[in-house]
């Protein structure tokens, strides 16, 4: 005679009260929501004066740009026109026939010279008359500098040789003075060089106060004025970059704007700089327009902080007053769980005794009853006691298929382990350091659970044939527990809240195996999840192992 089965229950209703936090977590999801509306709004208003400024400033450089440009082109023609005039001048004496540089220099050729070069204004440094192999043949004044190294290394003398066309350059060195060089030339045989020095004050590129001229050669030295030529590595490159693209640079912490134009067929460029105060007025009037919004957007921002804090602390009021409900509802659904676990498992042993004075001794059908009984409110007991008063962990190496062994013995009790068919593959040698009570109750929970839902399965004739399957494998430093079953999984409704202490969607249970057992596995640095399969349920335990010696 068989055991009267317990009808099943209906699972408690979940509580409908928020879980703690819930409103809090919301306010402050509505909260970062406003302060993130209220910073796009504080975007949009600081768009348009920054936009405002930017075009404004751009409109004045290009009006300044143009103004530059005009003026360094004309500069430029008239340094082209004082340039050509030097040349011709010195192109004129040089093609005199009574000058011959190749024989030396006589009286009636000094004297030619100096009438022709005497108290000139052209040449500020003076001008000599050099010999086809650039030796000295006559000066003025007679102290001329030439420059230290010989004249036949200097590129722009090189260069003169080669084209048999006149030349201007620096003399010697970046920073000046300026070299005009004209070639004296018969029968393609150079017979000797005039040469003229100009300083940089001699020539009609003055800076004013507004602007600064600069002179550069094609390879990017600069020849006029001296000063500029010794100035900070950093501070030329930036102006050499500024000759290649016009436009604004800044300098020493002063935003300035230059123009370039070519001077005539010469090969030189001239810069022209001038500081850009025309932006110190726009500027003003944008910080005093930022200034205006962001004090608006402080104020505001201050007031939705204000109420947003006030909302707060009455959310948080009313979450406490919810907190204390849902507690209560928690230890009524408790209790009323705690009393139909005991009365069905009464209901047992009272239905396993009668059936005990019925039969014959030594029958044990009766025993098995009520020992599945018992062990059904051991079990009850030990998961209230250990839920309550959780101990602390006493951390020993253990190796874990033993462990899962012993919870597959216990579960091995159970009348519905009959009814399903265990498969196991276990992995030695997997040591960890950990609890082995708590870790063998946290696998015992997930193995029962699982006999558990498979005999339901079978008597509701889900499955046929249940089963559940215990592989523990390793994965790096990982031990891998995995406890699968057919017997349909979770009910969905109970997915969200199913690591929830009292949620439990089984007629036998009360919602506690689930919850101690992440509890008692997170302690031990591992974790717990739940995956759902197509036939049923997928539970993985990961724990750290033991490092090796």
């Amino acid at each position: 005679m068989e055991p009267p089965q317990t009808p099943p229950s209906t699972p408690p209703i979940p509580s409908l009260a928020p879980t703690p936090g819930e409103l809090a977590h919301a306010q402050k999801r509505g909260g970062r929501s406003a302060l993130l509306g209220l910073a796009l709004v504080g975007v949009v208003a600081l768009t348009s004066p920054v936009l405002g400024y930017l075009e404004d400033v751009r409109n004045a450089r290009e009006e300044l740009l143009t103004h530059l440009s005009s003026t360094a082109r004309v500069q430029a023609e008239a340094l082209s026109v004082h340039l050509g005039v030097l040349e011709a001048e010195l192109a004129r004496v040089s093609g005199h026939p009574s000058l011959f540089p190749e024989d030396g220099i006589s009286p009636a050729e000094q004297a030619l010279l100096e009438s022709a070069f005497y108290h000139s204004s052209l040449f500020s440094e003076g001008v000599a008359l050099l010999g086809p192999d650039g030796e000295r043949l006559w000066s003025s004044p007679p102290s001329m500098s030439l420059g230290d190294s010989p004249l036949t290394s200097r590129p722009w003398f090189r260069r003169m040789v080669d084209k048999h066309e006149p030349e201007i350059d620096l003399l010697e060195r970046e920073g000046g003075p300026l070299v005009v060089a004209v070639p004296m030339m018969t029968a393609g045989r150079l017979r000797g060089v005039l040469v003229g020095e100009v300083r940089a004050g001699a020539l009609p590129t003055r800076t004013t106060a507004d602007t600064t001229q600069l002179l550069m050669d094609a390879r990017g030295r600069f020849l006029l004025p001296a000063s500029q030529g010794s100035g900070p590595p950093e501070t030329l490159e930036r102006l050499r970059e500024m000759a290649q693209k016009p436009g604004p640079l800044a300098l020493a912490g002063t935003q300035i704007v230059g123009a370039v134009a070519w001077v005539g067929d010469s090969g030189l460029r001239l810069l022209v700089l001038e500081a850009e105060t025309t932006t110190a007025d726009l500027r003003t009037r944008f910080l005093r327009q930022l200034a205006f919004h962001i004090v608006l957007l402080s104020s505001t921002l201050v007031l939705l902080i204000l109420l947003l804090r006030h909302s707060y602390r009455s959310l948080l009021a009313a979450e406490e007053r919810l907190r204390r409900q849902e507690t209560m509802a928690a230890l009524g659904t408790a209790a009323a769980l705690i009393a139909h676990e005991v009365k069905n498992a009464l209901n047992g042993i009272q239905a396993a005794l009668s059936v005990l004075r019925h039969t014959a001794a030594g029958s044990e059908l009766p025993v098995k009853a009520l020992r599945s009984q018992v062990e059904r409110l051991g079990h009850l007991a030990r998961s209230l006691l250990s839920f309550g008063s959780p101990r602390a962990a006493m951390r020993r190496s253990c190796e874990l298929r033993l462990l899962v062994q012993d919870a597959l013995q216990a579960v091995s009790l159970l009348p519905e382990s009959e009814a399903v068919e265990i498969k196991t593959a276990l992995t030695e040698g997997l040591m960890v350091q950990g609890d082995a009570a708590l870790l063998v109750s946290a696998i015992d929970n997930l193995v029962r659970n699982a006999v558990e839902a498979g005999a339901v399965a079978r008597d509701t004739g889900l499955r046929p044939a249940p089963w559940v399957s215990v592989t523990l494998t390793r994965e790096d430093n990982m031990g891998v527990l995995v406890v699968e079953d057919n017997a349909g999984g979770v009910d969905p409704t109970l997915e969200p809240r199913l690591w929830e202490p009292f949620a439990t969607g089984r007629a036998k249970g009360i919602g506690l195996g689930l919850p101690m057992a992440r509890a008692s596995v997170e302690a031990h640095g591992g974790s717990l999840t739940y995956q759902r399969r197509p036939q049923g349920s997928r539970f993985m335990l990961r724990l750290p192992l033991e490092r090796s010696p």
